[in-house]
């Protein structure tokens, strides 16, 4: 299953406690709740609560929060909430945001400033948070119940105007435009579905979209493209940086348009929201204009301006915070008038909604409650409460849902906060459903949120936001540093393709695949979730994605990173099926009795009163291919009515099956649903039903689909056809029987108007309930396939398991018998591996499909060799444990590791076993060397980190070796399967994995022909499905126990390079050397491994002089150290007693480079060439002249020798010639120094890394005494044996003398050379025969799979010929006996028609005509019999054609080894051609550089002109403040002023790109300048004539002082108004006083009034109380139905008849 990522937390769930150290209950509740909440603090801080407390001041209440930003719970802060704050629910442990200041430590949040958001991390969309303001039960049934907002004719609607008005503002608003948008809008795809899910005509939506659209160029001529800000609408507005409450008169100009759906996520305020439209204004407010970037929210519905459509917009304004600047404003436009209404963001608004955001991100998380103590199971918490308004309650989307959850679970908590009005609602809505209904409906919820909730906590998108991409990479799960590569190519609507590349370097290594779906966003902080999309493909060094919005708006610059999308608990589609199961319709209820009240399923008796005539035959040729219980689900699914089961044991063909019941019911005229939970699963059946040339439908993602079955998807069919048209699309739902998709691809539209005859769920023992309940809606009759013996629905949520979630619907339904037929004949294990599951899980009713597959055995065709190979190293007879698991008669063995040991590590990456890991990797190494290939081997460990550390051991040698979990190779199998238990201790610590017998069960029965079990069996015992698999194993005698010996033994040739012979370096062996007087023994390594026998995992010490523990390459390094002191000593002595001028022949300085070169090769590395391995001792020695320069003059003349062709003739000269300089000591001491460097050459252990080599350095300045005259030349170096000539040390004292002794010591020290020199040249020729063997075997193996591959076709070539043969024969017959009948018809029609000669001529001809047909379809029949045997014969010939190819592949195999030699050549060249790119690189550079330097000078001059210009744009505006009447006179002048304004701001528009253009035309820049020089002159000139308006502006102010005369007669007036005023203000205090007078009333208590004040009659439920707002009393309806404005309030409230009465005469006598 495709549950990637889920199942981890699973798999490590038991032990995680066991690893994890003792920590405070507090931080360790903390981790499990937020375990990837980063605190820090900052712009995006987050807080930890660690203490909550209420304290009174000034008689208000605040809470004071302690919290910290520190996981050590240190360096504490205090934050202070005021006011309405304290009502934010927030608890010790909870994760908040703060936005504010913060001083000494302290955060104060209050009603004027700062805000508090908690659970920031947890992003809620501003539209439910707009939609909780009027009743916050249906925001958070929305998020819960997603799938129940069924789409809707206004939705629709709303869509299309909305990408009609999005591409109208970044085109045009144009009449004839807006009508070819809509017209293309309507025929998008995505339209037409929805129109099919609504059954709504194509031209109705495109008629009903046209009458919005004058409404469109209504707004646009108002608010946009207008030369005067004086003719753009006024509008009321106040933005909070202006400093006002009050909203002053201004005019919006909208600029332009942004970005279209920009989908924002705010960590900051914890929210997230697609904003409609982007734009750019400006604000005209008097002379002053000001340039804002605000959201544009567009709403198609009624005109309402309410306060949640406002607090949408104002939410908005604080998304856009994440991008830009505050925008304070957000406009809000209604399509249907084309009236808009700006919104200004003030605190008090932003303050209200974010604590309903708050307040709801607290229900969200808190779903579940447990009591006080504890004790009591978890159950669902109740929603906010219902609120009183009928009319709301009627149209609302989840009023279903409401009721359902408050009968199902808040009224089963005796919770009476449910209003006395809905309980009617609550009723009407239920009343069809049972208690047991409700029960089920509640349980599922409750699961469902706890799984949730556990999944949800371990993965979210925080880290996108916390982490940066450089640590995401880390994990695999990332792609950071990134830049755009080539042009956005537009796919279709809403998708575009995309590519990415590193701006340095190549991609690094990553889990990203094609098909994976991720989230794009920008390095910078402002960019986060820019866009989402799929992986189409990636590469070392580019990625391709399809992305749902266009990047290219960004600047190229743009880094950006690539976050896998963490695939959410998706709890929407199960809640949504458990909602539609308690609907009351007639699917919903049969499926209720069905699956809750157990209704037994019903069945037609005769199988004839089912199949169609005409498809008999064919059904009856369909079974023949099918065994008797696979024909008997055939006959119990067409005879069923309800639904059947049909349980696939492991092996059995289940998708066989299946693919074959939809060919019976294709053949039968039935329609079919074909689903399961994976997009695998599905694709296995469709790939098998392409071979039988059946059509389908493919629902579902393209990306997620299989290649091969793309063609058939919906969305490919749709793009090749260009479907512009609802009736064509309906065609395509129409024209197919199948239709292929996911359980959680059922909201496509095609369900909503089909109902299917049968629906095939496959997988569905994996599946939960909720989610297999999706295509069961559609379809009459249902089929479900699977196992529950096998893995069951995955559930990480323990509590939810033990609620039962882990049981499927499949496991449920099982208990009604009638229904079920099991498939028990499988044709994958033999008969051995077999009985393990039989003996486990089965009780024997597995059998094996035919003879072949019970007998079928593993087969190693170098099993011999490796076996010799193995016998060379261990004592292969006595190791009855290597015999029972490479012998290919014995299929399953299980290996006890008890005695070796092999104890678990548990470590924080998890639990794991180094030594079950290594012989895991042993027994794969020696199966591929004996002939199994590599992927027809699998690897299963129940553990991640046992994964990890097997996968990092195979990495570099059998990486095609499949290694995995059981729940990932489930529905697969392998030819040799190698299960590693891990598990081994002695404290009986259990997991919770190996608990699980249907895992196991999965494990034991992948494998065909070998399983090998690993592990330790008095651990393993204590789980009770292994110890009944023990107790089988053992009777079986199939456990064998691995010893310590047998350990070390299978050690050697762990090593990918091969098996590790038994021999060794003589140098390695037991001799005791005589050094002086005294002698030292020398060890091998093997001496210390039989001495650790007795006591294992401990080393018995090697006495090298002294007792030390040494390991055994200590005792190399020792032993050659002691020789290199030896060789050296009797080289001195002997020159200084013969002279120390040394020949090349002299035999002490032969054994001297001989020793030498044993202790420069001492754990040399191997390293791997093109053809070979090479190691050889010339690398490090050639790294000398880089280390020494004057060691250059040696490798030169090594490399100028002619005879030398290998690198070990090449080092064997150096160290000669160094010897005669005198410089070898300073040679290798320089290599010694320089160890970082010597690392890449040798082994850690190495002698050249270690002491020894230091010591032999000093020893070899003592060689500077004697000079060599050696031959270099002349000497054949490559083809020397560097064999060690003991004779000169093997002597004791007593030997001294003995002339017999010394004869019979030289026999064998020749005899020991001849072994070893024949022996080197075995191994050397064993190599060559072992490397042509491999490729032999290679070809070989490869011949045999296309060997058997083309015997495979035959047989099916010759059953088909079998069959069409057989076809024949039956047609033959059939039209004999045909033309017998018509013999005979025509014979008594002759007698009975004599007269109607007519009539018989007719017959006849139709007799004629049919046995024509007949006749043709034999010939037609017997031409496919013939093109089979031809096929036949090319098959043949293509087998003498691969015999060819094998002789060719030989020979190219030569010329590879030629090109090899070119290829070397070709690199010195590119090497030299490198250099000089290198130079030229840097005269670039240089060039670059000098025009730089000019760019910067002319950017000075720019900035020049730029102030000037700025001098003249202020005299401009200070000439447009003089008055109006003289502006009117002088309009002319300023509008030719502005021309030329406009034409200078052109010319510095066109210098620029002049500028740019200068960087590669140098010449030109000289003209450029002098004519910018011309335009300035004119500007002075311009400003000159600025300066004659200001003495104009002079005579102004003389006309000014005149109209300040008028303005002093107009006070007069206002004073005469002001006392007019003063009379009214009397007035309104004689209304006070009447006011005061009326407040003296007593206002009556409801309880206190039982009757009507004027009516008296008594008060009940349908005559309800109303008080009087003027007098205080309480009356009924009939008495009180009247409104007025009362003197203290102009708004009109209820009065009495009397009062009513009394008020009209008052008013009558007050009016004049």
């Amino acid at each position: 299953m495709e549950q990637l990522d889920e199942l981890e937390l699973l798999m490590d769930e038991s032990f995680e406690e066991e690893a994890a150290p003792p920590a405070e209950p507090f931080q360790k509740s903390v981790e499990a709740s937020f375990p990837k909440t980063i605190l820090s603090r900052g712009m995006d801080n987050r807080y930890l609560v660690l203490a909550v407390d209420i304290v009174q001041n000034k008689g208000s209440y605040e809470k004071h929060l302690i919290i910290t930003a520190s996981r050590s719970l240190e360096c504490k802060e205090q934050c202070i909430l005021r006011n309405d704050w304290c009502s934010v629910p927030v608890q010790p442990g909870d994760i908040i945001h703060l936005e504010g200041d913060c001083s000494s430590d302290t955060w104060i949040i209050d009603k004027d400033f700062g805000f508090l958001i908690l659970y920031p991390d947890m992003l809620i969309s501003g539209t439910s948070i707009a939609s909780s303001i009027r009743c916050m039960r249906r925001a958070v049934l929305s998020e819960t119940f997603r799938s129940s907002d069924q789409a809707t004719r206004q939705m629709l609607i709303g869509t299309v105007l909305h990408e009609v008005f999005q591409k109208a503002i970044s085109d045009s608003f144009a009449p004839e435009k807006l009508r070819e948008l809509a017209f293309q809008t309507v025929q998008e795809i995505r339209h037409l579905k929805e129109m099919y899910r609504l059954n709504l005509s194509q031209d109705e939506i495109k008629q009903e979209a046209e009458e919005y659209l004058p409404s469109f160029s209504k707004w646009a001529g108002d608010f946009m493209h207008k030369s005067a800000s004086a003719d753009f609408p006024q509008i009321q507005l106040s933005l909070p940086s202006d400093g006002s409450n009050k909203n002053s008169t201004c005019n919006i100009e909208v600029v332009s348009s942004l970005d279209i759906e920009e989908s924002i996520w705010s960590p900051r305020f914890g929210m997230k929201g697609k904003i409609d439209v982007t734009v750019g204004v400006k604000i005209h407010q008097g002379c002053k204009s000001k340039y804002k970037i605000m959201p544009l929210e567009l709403k198609t519905g009624k005109e309402s301006n309410s306060i949640e459509h406002r607090g949408q917009v104002v939410l908005y304004t604080l998304l856009s915070q994440e991008r830009r600047a505050d925008p304070e404003a957000g406009l809000l436009l209604y399509l249907k008038t084309g009236q808009m209404y700006p919104v200004a963001a003030k605190h008090l608004d932003k303050r209200e909604l974010l604590k309903l955001r708050n307040q709801m991100s607290f229900i969200l998380l808190h779903r579940t409650s447990k009591s006080a103590t504890g004790k009591e199971k978890t159950q669902l918490a109740s929603l906010p409460q219902m609120i009183e308004e009928e009319k709301t309650c009627k149209y609302c989307s989840q009023m279903n849902n409401c009721a359902l959850y408050s009968r199902a679970v808040e009224q089963e908590m005796e919770d009476g906060s449910v209003p006395v009005v809905m309980l009617p609602r609550i009723k009407e809505a239920t009343e069809h459903l049972k208690c047991t209904h409700l029960q089920y409906f509640s349980v599922w919820c409750l699961m469902l949120t706890l799984e949730s909730q556990s999944k949800d906590s371990g993965r979210n998108h925080q880290s996108i936001w916390l982490m940066s991409a450089s640590e995401m990479e880390e994990s695999g799960s990332c792609i950071g540093n990134l830049i755009r590569t080539e042009h956005v190519q537009r796919v279709c609507d809403g998708q575009y393709a995309q590519s990415f590349r590193r701006k340095q370097g190549g991609m690094p290594i990553t889990n990203l695949m094609a098909g994976d779906r991720i989230i794009v966003s920008g390095e910078e902080r402002t960019l986060f979730a820019l866009s989402r999309g799929y992986v189409k493909e990636i590469n070392t060094t580019t990625v391709t994605c399809l992305l749902d919005r266009n990047l290219s708006v960004l600047p190229e610059s743009t880094l950006f990173r690539l976050d896998q999308e963490e695939k959410n608990c998706d709890i929407d589609t199960p809640l949504g099926n458990l909602s539609k199961l308690m609907e009351n319709t007639q699917a919903s209820k049969k499926l209720r009795e069905l699956i809750i009240d157990f209704r037994e399923p019903q069945f037609i008796p005769y199988l004839s009163s089912v199949l169609p005539h005409d498809a008999k035959d064919t059904v009856a040729s369909i079974l023949k291919g099918l065994n008797k219980p696979q024909r008997q689900a055939m006959k119990k699914v067409l005879l069923s009515k309800d639904y059947t089961l049909i349980v696939g044991m492991p092996g059995t063909g289940k998708t066989t099956t299946i693919c074959t019941l939809v060919r019976i019911l294709y053949t039968c005229g039935f329609s079919v649903l074909l689903t399961s939970y994976t997009h695998s699963a599905v694709d296995n059946i469709l790939l098998k039903l392409t071979k039988f040339k059946i059509g389908f439908l493919r629902l579902g993602q393209t990306q997620k689909v299989h290649p091969d079955i793309k063609k058939f998807t919906e969305e490919e069919i749709c793009r090749s056809k260009s479907i512009k048209s609802l009736a064509v699309l309906e065609e395509l739902y129409n024209s197919q029987l199948i239709v292929a998709t996911t359980c959680m691809g059922t909201n496509h539209p095609i369900f909503s108007r089909k109902t299917f005859d049968f629906c095939i769920v496959d997988e569905a023992s994996q599946i939960s309930q909720p989610v297999c309940l999706g295509p069961l809606f559609f379809s009459q009759r249902f089929v479900l396939v699977g196992d529950h013996q096998q893995l069951p629905p995955l559930v990480l949520n323990r509590e939810a398991r033990a609620l039962g979630m882990s049981e499927s619907l499949f496991k449920r339904l099982e208990r009604n018998k009638s229904a079920v037929v099991q498939l028990t004949v499988q044709y994958r294990m033999n008969s051995k591996i077999m009985s393990l599951s039989n003996e486990l899980t089965y009780e024997g009713k597995l059998e094996c499909g035919s003879e072949r597959v019970a007998s079928g055995v593993i087969t190693l065709p170098n099993f011999k060799d490796v076996k010799l190979e193995l016998e060379l190293y261990a004592d292969y007879s006595d190791s009855l444990w290597l015999n029972g698991v490479f012998e290919p008669n014995n299929p399953v063995c299980f290996l006890n590791t008890d005695k070796v040991p092999a104890p678990e590590q548990v470590e924080k990456g998890g639990v794991s076993n180094i030594i079950e890991a290594k012989l895991i990797v042993f027994l794969t190494s020696t199966f591929i060397k004996a002939g199994c290939n590599p992927s027809d081997i699998g690897i299963i460990a129940p553990y991640r980190q046992q994964l990890k550390i097997i996968s990092d051991l195979l990495a570099h040698s059998f990486a095609s070796v499949e290694v995995n979990t059981v729940d990932k190779y489930q529905g697969r199998d392998k030819r040799i399967i190698l299960v590693s238990f891990v598990r081994s201790n002695k404290d009986g610590t259990l997991g919770e994995l190996l608990k699980d017998w249907r895992r196991l069960n999965v494990a034991i029965t992948r494998a065909k022909h070998k399983l090998i079990l690993l592990g330790c069996v008095p651990s393993l015992k204590r789980y009770a499905p292994l110890e009944k698999l023990f107790c089988h194993l053992n009777s079986e005698k199939l456990i064998s126990f691995l010893s310590c010996m047998a350990w070390r033994g299978s050690r050697c040739p762990a090593r990918p390079g091969g098996l590790m012979l038994r021999s060794r370096p003589l140098y390695a062996c037991c001799i005791r050397l005589r050094i002086g007087v005294g002698t030292v023994k020398l060890r091998t390594a093997a001496d210390y491994e039989t001495s650790c026998g007795s006591a294992p995992g401990k080393r018995a010490p090697a006495t090298l002089g002294i007792g030390t523990t040494k390991d055994p390459t200590a005792v190399e390094r020792a032993n050659l150290l002691n020789m290199a002191k030896l060789s050296i000593k009797g080289l001195i002595e002997s020159a200084l007693s013969f002279g120390r001028t040394l020949d090349s022949d002299y035999p002490p300085l032969q054994q001297f480079f001989v020793v030498m070169e044993h202790c420069l090769k001492h754990g040399i590395k191997v390293r791997k060439s093109f053809l070979s391995y090479n190691k050889t001792i010339w690398g490090p020695l050639e790294l000398v002249e880089k280390l020494y320069p004057e060691a250059e003059e040696i490798g030169a003349s090594v490399r100028d020798l002619p005879g030398l062709k290998t690198p070990l003739g090449r080092a064997r000269a150096w160290l000669r010639l160094a010897l005669m300089q005198k410089k070898m000591a300073d040679y290798l001491r320089c290599l010694i120094i320089q160890r970082d460097l010597l690392s890449e050459f040798y082994e850690y252990h190495a002698l050249m890394m270690e002491e020894e080599g230091a010591v032999i350095v000093g020893l070899l300045v003592g060689l500077n005494v004697i000079d060599a005259n050696l031959c270099v030349k002349g000497e054949d170096l490559d083809s020397q044996v560097g064999v060690i000539d003991f004779s000169m040390y093997l002597k004791n004292e007593e030997d001294i003398g003995n002339k017999e002794r010394n004869v019979q010591i030289a026999a064998i020290l020749d005899q020991k050379n001849y072994v070893e020199e024949l022996n080197r040249q075995l191994n050397s020729t064993v190599s060559s025969l072992h490397s042509r063997v491999d490729s032999l075997e290679k070809s070989n193996t490869k011949l045999i799979e296309e060997l058997a591959i083309a015997k495979n076709n035959i047989i099916k070539l010759q059953e088909e010929n079998h069959q069409l043969r057989s076809e024949n024969k039956l047609i033959l017959m059939k039209t004999q006996q045909h033309l017998e009948v018509t013999k005979v018809d025509m014979e008594t029609e002759l007698q009975t028609y004599k007269h109607s000669r007519q009539g018989l001529d007719e017959m006849y001809n139709d007799a004629r005509r049919q046995l024509r047909d007949e006749s043709q379809l034999r010939q037609d029949v017997e031409n496919e019999l013939s093109v089979q045997v031809s096929m036949k014969h090319e098959i043949e010939l293509a087998m003498k054609l691969l015999e060819k190819d094998i002789h060719e592949k030989q020979d190219t195999l030569i010329g590879l080894r030629q090109q090899l030699e070119e290829v070397k050549a070709i690199n010195i060249e590119m090497y030299q051609k490198l250099q000089g790119s290198e130079d030229g690189l840097k005269e670039k550079n240089e060039i670059i550089a000098r025009l730089e330097e000019k760019t910067s000078k002319i950017t000075t001059a720019m900035k020049q002109l730029e102030q000037r210009l700025q001098q003249a744009e202020r005299a401009q505006t200070e000439a447009e403040g003089e008055d109006e009447k003289y502006l009117q006179e002088c309009l002319s002048k300023l509008a030719s002023l502005q021309q030329r304004i406009a034409q200078k701001e052109r010319q510095l528009v066109q210098l620029e790109t002049d500028l740019k253009i200068e960087k590669e035309w140098r010449q030109t820049l000289q003209e450029d300048l002098q004519k910018e020089k011309d335009a300035l002159f004119q500007l002075q000139n311009e400003t000159e004539q600025i300066v004659s308006l200001k003495k104009e502006f002079l005579n102004l102010q003389d006309e000014n002082q005149q109209l300040k005369k008028i303005y002093h007669e107009q006070e007069q007036a206002l004073q005469e108004l002001g006392n007019k005023l003063s009379e009214s203000k009397l007035k309104i205090e004689d209304i006070k006083e009447a006011n005061k007078a009326l407040q003296g009333l007593v206002w009556l208590k409801d309880k206190e009034a039982t009757h009507c004040k004027l009516c008296e009659k008594e008060f009940s439920l349908s005559k309800r109380k109303h008080h009087c707002r003027n007098c205080g009393e309480i009356f009924c309806n009939a008495c009180s139905d009247n409104e007025l404005p009362l003197p203290s309030s102009p708004k009109p409230v209820r009065v009495c008849d009397s009062c009513h009465a009394l008020l009209i005469q008052s008013c009558s006598s007050s009016l004049p």
